[in-house]
Parts: structure tokens; sequence; C-alpha cells
């Protein structure tokens, strides 16, 4: 088994804490991929990234990250070295002891919490429960004796240090694994698991860990909004139900409610399909590309779509029965004014 250099963990926490953070009131520096030639990606807004410090838990000390995104997401990223060299077996199992530790999630909620403190004035409409997403990154610089991207794949056993468990891999399992591995030359690996990622970069950038950590607070917003959506949908029919003669108001009310939410949620969807665009880098075009699928943001993007097709459809079927009973309300009357008329007439004549 080969020995591995320079060995780092690094363990994400993401929060969704607000509709929206004015980054702008945020005192950090703005967030550039290291790698990416200039223009190549295009960041519409970056997040503001602050360093907090070395913070220490179960044993490990390291360097406490953190991105504040304007879309109201919040990503703490705390990133262990494990030692200078290690073997492949030592790495597996520091790398799985640390990601598995009870109290993890304990801990960084807790180192949230202060910088949540000092975000307050920048956020808007905080959500009373932030939704949270996870994942986790393992990265080496070298090899030794030194290894090839294919080599890699196709002879190390990566499965557990993208999955987070120890397990026996069957070929299956690893055809599925090799799917999402990709290498810009022989001497780099990204290989994605759900939970995990795995990096081989000799000059020790992060970027790839960087765009992943970009699709889940890409999913973590969208998944803020398919709950509203959801709740949205739910809502209407009752409503529909209740309606009676003369709760014409009720209905505008409904329709109204309607017509501001799915305005909110398409700009949402505006902002964050316009918020990073790669241009002119195929390789980390194709890296975000297959993060989107891997994590479920591309199909929960989708179930977003299909949701405010549904609200667009109750919408305009509340707008036809609204203008079916202002039409009732016109007839009944001009009705009303032909009576008057016609009693009008008869008591005249008497």
């Amino acid at each position: 088994m080969p020995t591995v250099r320079e060995p780092h963990v690094a363990v994400w926490r993401l929060f969704d804490l607000a509709d929206e953070i004015d980054t702008d009131r945020v005192a950090g520096t703005r967030f550039a991929l290291r790698r990416s030639r200039s223009g190549a990606v295009r960041l519409e807004e970056p997040p503001v990234e602050l360093d907090l410090g070395d913070h220490g838990f179960a044993g490990r000390r390291g360097r406490l990250r953190a991105r504040v995104y304007p879309f109201g997401v919040v990503a703490l990223a705390w990133r262990v070295r494990l030692g200078e060299r290690l073997s492949w077996t030592d790495l597996q199992t520091a790398a799985l002891e640390l990601v598995g530790a009870p109290g993890l999630d304990a801990w960084m909620r807790e180192r949230l919490e202060p910088l949540r403190g000092e975000l307050a004035q920048a956020l808007a409409q905080p959500l009373a429960a932030p939704g949270e997403e996870g994942f986790y990154a393992v990265h080496v610089q070298g090899f030794e004796p030194e290894l090839s991207a294919d080599a890699l794949v196709h002879e190390l056993d990566l499965a557990p240090l993208v999955l987070g468990e120890r397990v026996a891999a069957s070929a299956q399992l690893r055809a599925d694994l090799a799917r999402h591995a990709f290498s810009y030359s022989t001497g780099d690996l990204a290989l994605l698991g759900f939970d995990g990622v795995f990096i081989y970069d000799r000059e020790g950038i992060w970027d790839v860990a960087d765009l992943v950590e970009w699709v889940h607070a890409e999913l973590l917003e969208l998944d803020y909004y398919d709950g509203v959506l959801a709740r949205a949908l739910e809502g209407a029919p009752q409503v529909l139900r209740e309606l009676g003669w003369g709760r014409y108001g009720r209905l505008a009310r409904l329709r109204r409610s309607l017509m501001e939410r799915r305005a909110e949620i398409t700009e949402v969807q505006t902002r964050l399909a316009g918020a990073l665009r790669i241009t002119e880098d195929l390789f980390y075009a194709r890296i975000h590309r297959d993060a989107t699928e891997v994590y479920g943001a591309a199909e929960l993007a989708a179930a977003v779509q299909a949701k405010l097709g549904t609200l667009a459809e109750i919408y305009r079927m509340v707008s036809e029965e609204m203008q079916f009973r202002r039409a009732q309300a016109v007839e009944v009357a001009i009705l009303a004014l032909i009576a008057l008329e016609v009693v009008w007439a008869l008591l005249g004549r008497t």
C-alpha cells in the first residue's frame, strides 16, 4: 500500500439562515477559485470568506472558515491536517474516525452561533429553523511511490473515503464511483461520492471541494423553496373548497398570494442560475454538472419547476373563477336594475 503526503480532511456544514444576506455588510474577502483562468468561471456575486481561526475537536485541531452567500446560506468548513505522511490504511482510519466522530454535528452548530450573532444586521428575514446540509473532503498532495490518476481509481479502494464507512466495494460500486472521477492531468484526481469527495492535487488546491460546496449551497436554497411551494400548493385547495357566494375578496387574496410566491421563487431560480457561470473551463464545468446530479440539485430544481407549473395552473384557474364571479355579479346587477325599472314603472301607473 502506498504512503500519502500532506493528507487533510475537511468537514463542511451549510446552514440556510435567511432569505438573503447583505454581503456588502460582511467584513471579509470575496471568494475566487484559485486555478481557473480569468473569465472562465464567473461569479455574479461571490460569497464573502471569513477566517474563524483554529478550533479543536475529537483530539484534532484545524482551521475553521466560513463563507457567506448572498442568497442566505452560510458554509462552515473545518480543515484538519492529519500529518506529513500517512500510510493508505492509516489515512482511511483517521479520515473515517474524524468524519464519523460522535457530536460533530452539534459541535459545528455551536461554531455557527457566534457568527450568526455577528451577521444579525445583514440577515433579511431570518429563518427560525435553519436548513442544514453537510459533506466532507479528503485531500492529499502526493503518493509514494507515485501513482497516476488511472491507477488510483483502479488499484486503490477509494470507496470508504467517499462513502464515509468501511465497505467491501463490489465491481458494480467501483464502476459507479468511476463514473464520477475527473482528472485534468495524470497527476490529479477528483472523485465525487454521495457523502464525501476525494481530491488528489499536487499543488494543494481545493477548488473541486469549493465547487461541491457551491452545489450544496444551491441545494439547500432549492430545498427551502421546494418546501415553500409545497405548503402553498397544500393550502390552495382548502381555500378553494371553503369559497362560497360573496367570497370574492378571499379569492382575490389567494390569487395575489400565488402571484407573489411565483414571482419570488422565479426570481430566486434566476439568481441561482446566474450566480455561477462556467464558460471556458471544461474540467470545472464537468465537475459542477456532475455534482448537481450526484447531490440531487438538478432533480430538486426540476421538482421546484414542476411545482411552479402547478402553481401557475392554480393561478390560472383562480383568475378564471374571479372573472366568472365578476361576470355573474354584473349580470345580477343588470337584472336588479331591470327589475327596479319594472317596479318603478308599475308604481308609476298606480
